[in-house]
């Protein structure tokens, strides 16, 4: 297994909480060469460094990020309290002296792309980064804002079960097409399409780059994109068995690490 294929999943492994900049820098550190992580808004607009929509408060309640300034995040205590925001988690990276990781930057709420992209060329990052989002909205306005970054789309390629409905918005391709959505912000919601296939159209012409369920993925889709030149990615693996039997089997061009275990075993002696 080639080293330089594995993300670091939210730098998951690397430090107590996922997400963190103690993750972050712990897996700059050991010399991953991609990582992943996810942005979501408080309510101000700051963009935060976190996954769900919701998080636990000190008192254990359930609370939404979009709801809560920034500034209150310390105080509200819980997983609040070690959120970072885009920028500190941006001086970080930019402050590391291994400069060759790539960035995967999960946007789950649209409407911030502008502010994104020019806290991203003020740190000197934008060459580094893969636009990533379940979102077609944050891709299409990357897009307009420069085109030819690398995008990535995140999708189910088999019907979500009763669990992922219960807990998600499920829209539907129209035989694999996506057009440009109406809505431009997207908050606090937690949200995919599914598509019965491949991506195509207007959306895939963007695309450099998909990200899949490893359970719901097989070999004739990663040909379907690979023979356009779109790189394809699965989420997400734990175990080196199952990784080396899926790397002969699907011929992905990266995979997603949820421990540090994994790293250990691949990187280069």
């Amino acid at each position: 297994m080639d080293f330089s294929k594995l993300i670091s999943h939210r730098f998951r492994g690397f430090s107590e909480f996922e997400n963190s900049l103690e993750g972050l820098n712990s897996a700059l550190s050991f010399g991953v060469r991609q990582i992943e992580f996810d942005i979501r808004l408080a309510r101000c607009g700051t963009p935060m460094i976190y996954h769900d929509e919701t998080a636990r408060d000190g008192s254990g309640k359930s609370r939404y990020l979009c709801q809560i300034m920034a500034r209150d995040f310390a105080k509200t205590g819980g997983d609040f309290s070690h959120m970072p925001t885009a920028e500190q988690l941006f001086s970080d990276i930019a402050r590391h002296p291994h400069k060759d990781c790539a960035l995967l930057i999960d946007i789950k709420d649209a409407g911030v792309e502008t502010a994104l992209y020019a806290l991203a060329k003020s740190f000197g990052l934008a060459n580094r980064i893969i636009w990533v989002s379940w979102l077609p909205e944050v891709l299409y306005a990357m897009n307009d804002i420069e085109a030819g970054q690398s995008l990535c789309f995140s999708h189910w390629c088999r019907r979500p079960g009763r669990w992922t409905r219960a807990i998600h918005h499920v829209f539907s391709a129209d035989k694999g097409h996506i057009e440009r959505p109406s809505r431009r912000v997207v908050v606090g919601e937690r949200s995919g399409w599914f598509v019965d296939g491949a991506v195509r159209g207007d959306l895939r012409r963007i695309l450099t780059h998909v990200c899949v369920p490893a359970n719901q993925i097989w070999p004739d889709l990663v040909t379907q994109y690979q023979i356009d030149g779109i790189q394809v990615s699965a989420f997400s693996y734990t175990r080196k068995k199952a990784i080396e039997s899926e790397s002969k089997r699907l011929k992905l061009d990266a995979y997603f690490i949820d421990n540090k275990i994994l790293f250990e075993e691949f990187k280069p002696r």
